[in-house]
């Protein structure tokens, strides 16, 4: 299932149940003073202060990420050859981005390190939290923008040089997870020290923790005779007037790592800690439940109800918009409401009468009515270039034509046959009789145009060849909702226009 919860939509809020008790995180951090360089005497003198249970918020942002990437990479022969490999990637698969919604340069922990999956609803003021900071609708940019990244880096992985790179991305889920772990603060020898546990795994996520006397006095050792030796060789190449095969460039920089090298050994060895991370924390300071964060909410953002509010630009009636759902209709005036944080756009609709052919050959069966986004659209290709054979009998969809975009509650894999159907032969469609009952649309205006952007490039980078350069002009000039039918018989769907 698709759906695209916007940021002015209801956030949802689940938490992790914590499945590690206080007496099991104590026996995991008593197993972890006792590994690697850590004082050897750790897990004798260490009195453990305090371990308590806190939940900590994150914003989470799954997409289903789609993309073209074409190219080439080259190698080089011993002989002077230059091999050249094509290549033409598609990308279709879900991504998920995560960021702290706490004060994340404090605590240090960046990104949630518990992947989708058992999580139950969160409800304020039954488990010690902390609050989330910060805007929800400048996380979900930075998650948009994070996922574009992702996509492009999984794109051209063999990819040297892009000559064709096209992202896009299907809004799935935004939301604020809640993660628990167990933070233990301890003493050793006049120092303080912290060590945090996932509430979920049992897993030592970071911590400090002094190190052993004598690995910080052979790495002190070690590094004041390495960085002696690097600054004798430097000042001796360059006072020497012969020739030497390195630059002085390189004697310099030598040198100077050398003094680097003596300068941090001493306090390396003075602070005597070891910072043990899993790629989660870093600098971990003190964490407690009364440090607090204001949360900073547009009025979009409405946490506990399960429908916004709207007024209708069209008739100024009050509607309700279910949570999820990005289109509303308005029962007053018979529109569609395409809802942004940018405001409310009134969008055309049509229900499309079934055919004589289809009414013929389905007469004892309803139809069901799924809505597209269809778009009056022109395409003009300003520069295309394939490798190989790209003889093909595929009709052409460049030029001005309608591109149809599933909106409904779909699978991809049904719905995205139909979109090519649809966009390659334009039915003709006969406005008919509104509906009583219409599917909940979960794709708004903005992603259904990437998304028929998107269908182009498939399209044409599924034909024969390989695409290497595609330069093209992509406008839309009208948009709006269509209901079409369909008629579900056993595992499949016929169209009925």
């Amino acid at each position: 299932m698709v759906l695209e919860r916007a940021a002015e939509d209801r956030i949802v809020e689940t938490m992790y149940p914590a499945k590690i008790t206080k007496g099991v995180a104590d026996k995991t951090i008593q197993k972890w003073f006792s590994k690697g360089i850590k004082a050897p005497d750790l897990a004798k003198k260490a009195h453990i202060t305090e371990n308590y249970l806190l939940y900590l918020p994150f914003w989470r942002f799954i997409a289903q990420g789609k993309a073209v990437g074409c190219g080439y990479s080259e190698y080089h022969e011993s002989t002077g050859n230059v091999l050249r490999n094509v290549f033409e990637e598609l990308v279709d698969e879900e991504f998920v981005w995560t960021e702290c919604a706490c004060d994340t340069g404090k605590y240090g922990i960046r990104e949630l390190w518990l992947d989708p999956g058992g999580e139950v609803p969160y409800i304020p003021g039954t488990v010690a939290s902390m609050d989330a900071g910060g805007s929800a609708v400048d996380a979900s940019t930075r998650g948009r923008e994070a996922v574009h990244e992702m996509i492009r880096q999984k794109m051209v992985q063999r990819i040297e040089t892009v000559t064709l790179d096209k992202t896009f991305l299907i809004p799935k889920v935004f939301e604020i997870v809640y993660a628990p772990v167990w933070i233990a603060h301890y003493t050793y020898e006049g120092g303080h020290f912290t060590v945090i546990v996932d509430g979920v795994r049992g897993e030592i996520l970071g911590g400090t923790a002094p190190a052993n006397l004598t690995a910080r006095t052979r790495f002190m050792i070690l590094s004041f005779a390495a960085g002696g030796l690097m600054i004798g060789t430097a000042l001796g190449m360059l006072l020497h007037t012969g020739s030497f095969a390195v630059s002085e460039l390189v004697q310099i920089i030598i040198l100077l790592l050398g003094v680097a090298l003596c300068m941090a050994a001493y306090p390396a060895f003075r602070a005597g800690k070891t910072v043990e991370a899993s790629g989660t924390m870093k600098n971990i300071d003190r964490l407690r439940p009364s440090l607090r964060v204001p949360k900073e909410l547009t009025d979009y953002e409405i946490l506990t109800r399960e429908n916004s509010i709207l007024t209708c630009p069209v008739c100024g009636a009050e509607v309700e918009q279910p949570w999820g759902e990005v289109v509303t209709y308005c029962s007053a005036c018979g529109k569609l409401l395409d809802v942004t944080t940018d405001g409310v756009e009134a969008i055309p609709h049509l229900v499309a009468e079934p055919n004589l052919l289809s009414r013929a050959a389905m007469e004892d069966k309803e139809p069901q009515y799924i809505p597209f986004w269809k778009f009056e659209a022109e395409i003009d290709i300003t520069d295309y270039l394939t490798e190989g054979d790209f003889a093909t009998g595929l009709p052409s969809i460049e030029g001005k034509r309608s591109y149809y975009i599933c909106a409904g509650d779909v699978p991809r894999y049904l719905s995205e046959p139909w979109e090519i159907d649809l966009t390659i032969r334009n039915p003709e469609l006969q406005a008919g009789a509104d509906l009583d009952e219409r599917l909940s649309i979960f794709i708004n205006k903005k992603t259904a145009t990437e998304l028929a952007e998107f269908l182009y490039i498939r399209y044409e980078a599924q034909k024969p060849g390989v695409l290497q350069v595609l330069r093209y002009n992509f406008r839309v000039s009208a948009a709006e909702i269509v209901y079409i039918p369909y008629y579900k018989e056993e595992s499949s769907f016929i169209p009925g226009v």
